[in-house]
């Protein structure tokens, strides 16, 4: 009895997940083509996935069904999101990325659970009825829960960039203090930097966008501002300050603080770079422990069979 009531649950599982994944791979099919040919596969896995998770997110199924309370809490949460979004791609795509990424959490959400039921139901074809039950419930579990791990994965996105940000900026401040030194002003020295720059770097694109701002007519003050809000690092707001109360006040004190702040970046990039090194050091640690392990077993399964055939 319990073995046909877990078939009959995970059965019932098994259609709703695969029948909706079957559903949005029919309805989205070549729907969505002219925004994929942007998005980079390095950076979404699943990409051709997208368009699944781009129509469901279309039909809206429980729009105005949803508690009222549970609808600010959501409100806030994807108001959340698109902040990191917009850290991330800046303010000029920040909506496509919002799109792209919704439909993304929503598809890989959608994988899981149809891949989920899907076990659920081979399990409880085998007899095993509580493995059949517990894949099922994880598959309705995903639907809910997995687009939320997908969003946490900004934040290691967000970290690695400040990061890139961190490690490249003292070599600029050095670039800025050496030209401001020799006279150059300094949105002079900024365009010559960006201009003999060979990198492809986040800080340069930044850098890049704020002097279009400039030369498009927004006040230079403004659009350092900006700058540092998009870069969002500590060491990027405390330049920016020193380089618009130098704009406001004028004065020939910017090159000293430029100099020590640039002292200040270096032993920044120090501590970043030991700090990824621990980091390293703890991912190569896991493997080296199941190689540890696997040695061990290769060592004492011998031993152990002796002990076993003796006794």
């Amino acid at each position: 009895m319990a073995a046909v009531i877990s078939m009959g649950v995970s059965g019932a599982v098994c259609a709703v997940f695969v029948g909706l994944f079957l559903l949005c791979y029919l309805k989205s099919k070549g729907r969505y083509d002219e925004y994929m040919e942007y998005v980079d596969k390095e950076e979404y896995g699943l990409k051709d996935f997208i368009p699944l998770g781009l129509w469901l997110r279309e039909i809206r199924v429980l729009e105005g069904k949803t508690p009222m309370m549970m609808r600010t809490f959501l409100a806030r949460y994807g108001n959340g999101v698109y902040q990191k979004v917009l850290e991330l791609h800046g303010p000029k795509n920040v909506e496509f990325y919002c799109y792209i990424h919704n439909g993304y959490r929503l598809a890989t959400a959608l994988i899981c659970s149809a891949g989920a039921s899907i076990i659920g139901v081979i399990m409880s074809a085998q007899g095993d009825v509580s493995n059949g039950l517990l894949f099922s419930g994880l598959a309705a579990a995903a639907f809910s829960g997995v687009p939320f791990l997908v969003d946490s994965g900004l934040n290691e996105q967000i970290e690695k960039r400040r990061r890139s940000i961190q490690m490249e900026f003292p070599e600029f401040i050095n670039k800025l203090t050496l030209l401001v030194n020799a006279g150059m002003t300094i949105s002079k020295a900024w365009e010559k930097i960006i201009n003999e720059n060979k990198k492809d770097h986040i800080l340069y694109d930044e850098m890049r966008y704020a002097l279009m701002e400039i030369k498009a007519g927004k006040p230079e003050g403004v659009a350092y501002e900006e700058f540092a809000r998009r870069c969002r690092v500590k060491e990027v707001t405390k330049f920016v300050s020193v380089i618009v109360m130098n704009l406001k006040r004028g004065g020939s004190e910017v090159v000293p603080v430029l100099r020590e702040q640039g002292n200040e970046c270096w032993e920044m990039r120090k501590n970043a770079a030991r700090q990824m090194g621990e980091e390293a050091g703890t991912k190569i640690l896991i493997p080296m422990m199941i190689m540890f392990l696997g040695i061990v077993l290769v060592v004492s399964t011998p031993a152990v069979l002796s002990m076993t055939a003796g006794m």
